[in-house]
């Protein structure tokens, strides 16, 4: 039995174009809404290894009678790059302020409290030639910016100011789906039911729940029992 269509060179070429077009907006929706937290992502790869069915087989008989569409295949992509990347234990990236502050030497102490509350980076310090005005350059997470400059200038008097300038990406080392499996991790982290501070599952929770976008989360019923730490020396 036959169905009437004619492959012709020009039929296949169009089909392969809109195959190679529904791939590529598949790989373009996952790469502008990634896994984490649906947000562009950048610094990788896909590999495509092609799967071509045998003309006699149940798979290409059943493309052959319902045929493909595009929005299929746009879905499949989508799912097959999301998957890869959740594979390859992705990391997420923090954008960094470089921040130059000026301040009076009575208050430098407090500059720095400032800056190790917010995770700050210091690069370098240095006093004013003929004055008593320090200069600290150093890396602030943008994250940690918000309420940094009247945090600033409440515990330093108003002495000390701030010029943040966006600098680059940094890419946080945690895994954020980091769970205890070997003896010597369980006995420094717990067994999982109750984790220690991760900074990329507390920073990607936060944008997914910023987002409406689903956060798992574990209830824990004894919190005396979820979790037993022992002190290393």
């Amino acid at each position: 039995m036959e169905d009437g269509r004619q492959d012709t060179p020009e039929s296949l070429h169009l089909e392969s174009v809109a195959l190679w077009n529904s791939i590529l907006s598949g790989f373009q929706f996952t790469t502008n809404t990634g896994p984490l937290c649906d947000e562009p992502m950048w610094d990788l790869a896909f590999i495509i290894e092609p799967y071509i069915f045998a003309g006699n087989s149940d798979a290409a008989h059943q493309s052959d009678q319902y045929n493909i569409f595009s929005g299929q295949v746009i879905t499949a992509v989508k799912e097959a790059c999301r998957a890869a990347v959740l594979q390859n234990n992705p990391r997420l990236v923090e954008g960094m302020y470089f921040c130059e502050l000026t301040t009076p030497t009575q208050q430098l102490g407090s500059t720095y409290a400032v800056l190790g509350r917010r995770r700050a980076k210091i690069l370098k310090e240095e006093m004013q030639e003929g004055t008593s005005v320090f200069r600290v350059h150093a890396y602030l997470h943008v994250a940690e910016s918000i309420g940094f400059s009247s945090q600033l200038r409440t515990l330093t008097s108003g002495a000390a100011s701030a010029l943040l300038v966006f600098s680059h990406w940094d890419a946080i080392q945690e895994d954020p789906f980091f769970i205890p499996k070997s003896q010597e991790e369980i006995e420094e982290f717990g067994d999982g039911a109750s984790i220690g501070p991760n900074l990329a599952k507390k920073l990607m929770n936060s944008v997914r729940r910023r987002k409406g976008l689903h956060v798992e989360e574990k209830v824990v019923e004894h919190g005396t029992k979820q979790r037993t730490l022992s002190r290393k020396t």
